[in-house]
């Protein structure tokens, strides 16, 4: 098997030290890959006076080490269980060592990958997550007192994962003499994703964020993208994330399929791989040149059109996710949204009717997508936010003439090319208009961004042309004030708050921001769509001709959010704890009369 891995870890904006730790290790020869496996590890330390960062760094340290010089013949179930308990002595004898008394401890996941399997041992709360073919499973438990809370259903993930009480460790590596990891086991597929996170990062999102960063962008792009969206949101821990992909699971030769592509050179044999090399022809049309991204679901390569000589790029899914079919619907939408799609400011695909395999062909672009510069530059020159929203708004138009709804507009799809032009991209999640109803159960990442939502995507209810225009309102908002319209310590405060409040004034934030512009932005996002702009076309004449906007004062009846709640799990736990002692009691009792009677 073999793996390619990233990783990321920091202190965040408000630590001074970082108690988390990170490894990953491989063998390089192929003979040992395929005997021994590789493993990846984290751990959260715990404990004051740095001995943290020692509990941490010790675990990685040791969990690495004993699974290099280990016997590879040792099943992967034994061996997981060997190295954390001799990890858990060593920490815990540094601990009573310790002469200021310190304590000492730590969370660990360890992960070991071995003959197309993935082997789990898991202490704690940081997390190992599953993304494939744009779903996410979370592979472990929380042993924290919030995720008992969550297993008794006293409170929700989401409350947990607000919750004060989200640090508390329940289960942990060093703390004790004698330590449970829970094991788990499952098989991988090619291109697999394993996403390991403490909770300095998991709790500032949602699973759907995690999933749609690490299924949708290139290996090198995740990790900053995902720890960056968590101090966006208010992290006040560290933050650490790794992600390992199966590039190759050393699969018998009957399991490859052969490839549609031929080598260009002169008497070249066909390439048997499920793989797209530079230098091939795609159906005798398109010059493969070189891999612009991959993700999760496929790659997109830069490739040449021989017919006119056009660059053109090329996204090719994966082989398997063809056989899948509610991952491969996505692909198949976007294609054909992509054949009634004719707007300057839309991506533009290129039609090709004769395919030996699926894949999308569209116009290369060289550019750099919104949120990245509105990383650089915040606010945004009020002028040029106008004018995007602008021309945004002739694309939305056209899309909405056509029945298509896009569902998850923001920054990341809204490409500013070299050459000045602007582009919306990614149709993957956009649909019919006629298409049942957008629903919010679970929030799949299908399902768009919490920070552009419109009100009705996040209460269940169907979606319209409106849905787009309010979250064309919030991608204003941002640009002209540097700051999303809502915020909060993680994505469920911020969904309440559209649900039961309006964003601040846009001139409280930016006094620059006259009050055409301000009238506009609080007219798209109104929270009841009768009440935003009728039609997209409508929202662009006005931002063409602010002087023609009428004030109609909204900003006097905005109203802030109310506060998240979180119910009454206080009050069920203090129940629950009263139940189960009164409980135990009565059965010690009817006990103690049973063998009474008996004598």
């Amino acid at each position: 098997m073999l793996l390619s891995s990233v990783s990321k870890s920091d202190a965040g904006p408000v630590r001074k030290h970082n108690e988390d730790s990170i490894g990953f290790w491989q063998p390089t020869e192929d003979a040992e890959r395929l005997k021994r496996g590789s493993i990846m590890v984290m751990a959260d330390g715990v404990g004051g006076q740095g001995n943290g960062e020692v509990a941490s760094r010790m675990a990685v340290d040791l969990a690495v080490k004993l699974f290099q010089e280990s016997d590879p013949t040792i099943a992967p179930k034994r061996l997981l269980r060997d190295v954390f308990n001799h990890v858990n002595l060593q920490i815990y004898d540094a601990g009573m060592n310790d002469r200021n008394g310190g304590r000492m401890a730590t969370t660990l996941s360890v992960c070991i990958f071995r003959d197309k399997e993935l082997h789990i041992g898991h202490v704690g709360d940081t997390r190992v997550y599953l993304v494939r073919h744009e779903t996410i499973e979370k592979l472990t438990s929380d042993h924290s007192y919030t995720g008992m809370q969550v297993k008794l259903r006293l409170i929700s993930e989401h409350e947990a994962r607000a919750s004060h009480l989200r640090s508390v460790l329940t289960r942990s590596v060093g703390n004790e003499p004698v330590v449970r990891p829970d094991i788990k086991r499952i098989k991988l597929l090619s291109r697999d994703r394993i996403v390991q996170s403490t909770d300095g990062l998991y709790c500032f999102m949602n699973d759907s964020e995690i999933c749609e960063g690490v299924d949708r962008l290139d290996m090198d792009e995740i990790c900053p993208y995902l720890t960056s969206l968590a101090v966006r949101r208010g992290t006040d821990d560290n933050l650490s994330v790794q992600v390992v992909q199966v590039d190759r699971l050393n699969e018998p030769k009957h399991d490859h399929s052969i490839s549609i592509l031929q080598k260009t050179a002169s008497g070249g044999q066909g390439h048997v791989t499920n793989e797209v090399l530079p230098g091939q022809m795609l159906d005798n049309r398109f010059l493969i040149e070189e891999v612009i991204s991959r993700s999760g679901m496929g790659s997109i390569y830069k490739a040449k059109d021989q017919t006119n000589g056009e660059t053109v790029a090329v996204k090719i899914p994966y082989m398997q996710l063809e056989s899948d079919p509610a991952s491969f619907s996505r692909f198949q939408r976007e294609a054909e949204i992509g054949k009634v799609l004719n707007h300057p400011n839309i991506l533009r695909f290129i039609q090709m009717p004769d395919q030996s395999r699926p894949y999308i062909v569209m116009e290369f672009l060289e550019g750099r997508p919104l949120s990245q510069i509105m990383s650089e530059v915040r606010p945004l020159p009020l002028n040029d936010a106008m004018a995007i929203a602008s021309k945004v708004c002739g694309a939305l138009a056209h899309m909405h003439e056509n029945k298509i709804i896009h569902r998850d507009l923001k920054p990341q799809n809204i490409m500013i090319c070299k050459d000045g032009s602007l582009r919306i991209i990614d149709f993957g999640i956009a649909k019919a208009a006629e298409m049942r109803r957008i629903t919010f159960a679970g929030f799949s990442p299908t399902l768009g961004t919490p920070d552009y939502m419109a009100p009705e995507q996040v209460k269940g209810k169907r979606g319209d042309e409106r849905t787009d225009i309010y979250s064309l309102g919030a991608v204003l908002y941002e640009m002209a004030t540097g700051n999303v319209p809502f915020e909060g310590e993680n994505p469920f405060i911020v969904m309440n708050s559209r649900i039961t409040g309006d964003p601040v004034a846009p001139r409280e934030r930016n006094p620059e921001i006259s009050a055409e512009l301000e009238e506009i932005i609080l007219h798209a996002m109104e929270r009841e769509p009768h009440r935003r702009y009728g039609s997209a076309a409508a929202m662009k004449e006005e931002l063409d001709n602010p002087e023609t906007v009428k004030l109609t004062e909204r900003y006097k009846h905005l109203q802030a959010p109310k506060a998240w709640k979180t119910h009454w799990q206080g009050a069920k736990l203090v129940i629950l704890s009263v139940l189960g002692t009164i409980l135990f009691f009565g059965l010690m009792f009817l006990w103690a009369k049973m063998q009474t009677g008996h004598r």
